[in-house]
């Protein structure tokens, strides 16, 4: 199934705001129920964003430095974002997840300018503040007095009456936009280099596939500073000239809950982790789903029994998309009409894919598993200040996302596991995905992850570290009986481990390499 070509127009990130607030000046653009349910328009957002950059280009900042962007889901993200695009600069997302070690590796990797962030992040840990503010040019607080020595209030920066959109003046297709960083599971991360072409491209090829409109309204919880949230969330709220409600956080899951309730989203894009907690949530049955048309998932894999069991419950449609950060991030998504349970969906226009043998680099038939390669305008430039894995990485055009998967008679891909997490137990390959959506299956189970351990005699063995319900008394043989059903001997869990939690990225992937550590 092929999706017809679309003409991509080499503009900048800016111009869908832009648009936006010329087509539809006094429509809301974002509300924030965490501060106080305000709302926002269309002109406001991109009248402010070029009276920030203004106030940006004033301490310095000139087209091509990197500035940091370090805050939780908010307006001022937006804002922010779209205020340093403005002076020509690079925006550098950081996780509002990351410890001391992984921000000062981002900022001094990126050599970044400046820093917007906010006093909850940058005072915690103690002592991180003075090692933060070396090398830097400013460091901006969200909050609107900023009371520590040496920083500005944000409001400073939209006090002025100058505005400023140098954006125009870039080459899309060279010049940086976003310069994210890699989700790190396998060493310390790299930073990808997207240009205002690549995620440009990513936004038209996304409203078609996602049928999104000005007449939508998205509850957007999963965070900015990801690839996910930034484009898919945040982007094509903006380039639909939708309305975006902001959440920064799903915990506690009651209140989350309660903004479905009153503000009923059209559309819901999230990750397998939330659909899970939704459908084991007393009180989600009884809601009014009707006003949502459907909910995409990404980030991690989807199993087909969550997928259906959610829809089983709700009515609402399930579908799973694919993408890496590489990519801008998306590459795949389900027909809205023609969703398949289990699959990413297939390419999404003007992108090409081909499974690959991992050992001869040739290309398999359909229904073979091998390596998912991807071609096309949304895939970044490469790694930045490292050509090495840039060359890794990008193969005349074609970006190895190592995932392993395969392709139906219809084009439709399945991802069967990541190449490097595959157990390779008495020769054979276990995929821990495989044995993890069958144990979420079971209705005891809350969450769970498998794992390769070492054995002196089969190499590795899977290991599943699993989260049981409240009141559940499922002993480890059990699970271990349970999970070996239906499958391959070599597949057979060695031995279970309780938990408390799976330890996950912020896109939802399972952490692997910790529990491995653990």
């Amino acid at each position: 199934m092929n999706r017809p070509s679309i003409n991509i127009p080499l503009e900048p990130l800016t111009s869908p705001l832009r648009q936006a607030a010329e087509k539809f000046p006094d429509k809301t653009a974002v509300i924030c129920p965490e501060a106080g349910g305000r709302e926002t328009s269309y002109r406001w957002l991109d009248d402010a964003s070029s009276i920030m950059a203004a106030s940006l280009a004033g301490l310095g900042v000139v087209p091509g430095d990197r500035v940091a962007l370090w805050l939780k889901n908010s307006l001022e993200y937006i804002l922010s974002f779209y205020a340093i695009l403005k002076t020509g600069a690079v925006v550098i997302p950081v996780s509002t997840h990351y410890g001391e070690r992984e921000v000062l590796h981002q900022l001094r990797e990126t050599e970044a300018v400046g820093l917007i962030t906010s006093v909850s992040l940058c005072l915690q840990p103690d002592g991180l503040l003075p090692k933060v503010k070396e090398g830097l040019r400013f460091l901006v607080l969200q909050e609107l007095e900023a009371s520590v020595e040496g920083t500005l209030p944000l409001s400073w920066l939209l006090s002025g009456s100058e505005r400023l959109d140098r954006s125009d003046e870039i080459d899309p297709k060279e010049d940086l936009a976003v310069l994210p960083f890699s989700s790190g599971t396998t060493g310390l991360p790299k930073g990808v280099m997207l240009t205002h072409y690549n995620l440009l491209s990513n936004l038209y090829q996304l409203i078609p596939t996602h049928e999104i409109s000005d007449s939508d309204l998205l509850l957007n919880q999963l965070p900015f500073f990801h690839i996910y949230g930034m484009t898919v969330l945040m982007g094509t709220s903006i380039m639909a000239c939708a309305t975006q409600v902001l959440a920064s956080r799903f915990r506690p899951i009651e209140e989350f809950l309660s903004l479905f309730e009153t503000y009923r989203p059209s559309l819901f894009f999230t990750v397998p982790l939330i659909l899970q907690e939704f459908c084991h949530h007393p009180r989600v049955p009884a809601m009014d789903w009707s006003r949502l048309r459907y909910i995409n998932t990404g980030g991690a894999p989807l199993s087909p029994e969550l997928q259906e069991r959610f829809t089983q419950i709700t009515g609402v449609p399930v579908m799973q998309g694919y993408g890496l950060t590489e990519s801008s991030p998306t590459t795949h998504a389900n027909p809205v009409r023609r969703i398949k349970a289990g699959s990413i969906g297939v390419c999404l226009a003007n992108t090409e894919d081909k499974i690959i043998d991992p050992a001869t680099w040739s290309e398999l038939p359909v229904r073979e598993v091998g390596e998912l390669w991807v071609k096309g305008p949304q895939v970044m430039k490469g790694y930045y200040r490292d050509p090495e894995a840039t060359n890794q990485t990008l193969i005349q055009g074609w970006l190895r996302t190592g995932d392993l998967g395969w392709k139906d008679e219809e084009g439709y891909v399945y991802i069967v596991d990541r190449l490097k997490e595959l157990i390779k137990c008495k020769g054979f390959q276990v995929a821990p995905v495989e044995i993890e959506h069958i144990l979420v299956g079971h209705p005891e189970i809350q969450d769970a992850a498998v794992v390769g351990e070492r054995h002196p005699e089969f190499g590795e063995v899977p290991v599943a570290y699993v989260v049981l319900k409240k009141d559940s008394n499922l002993s480890a043989e059990v699970i271990i009986e349970y999970a070996a059903a239906g499958l391959a001997k070599y597949k057979r869990l060695a031995r279970v481990v309780f938990v408390e939690s799976i330890p996950r990225s912020p896109s939802g992937k399972i952490l692997r390499r910790v529990l491995k550590n653990a």
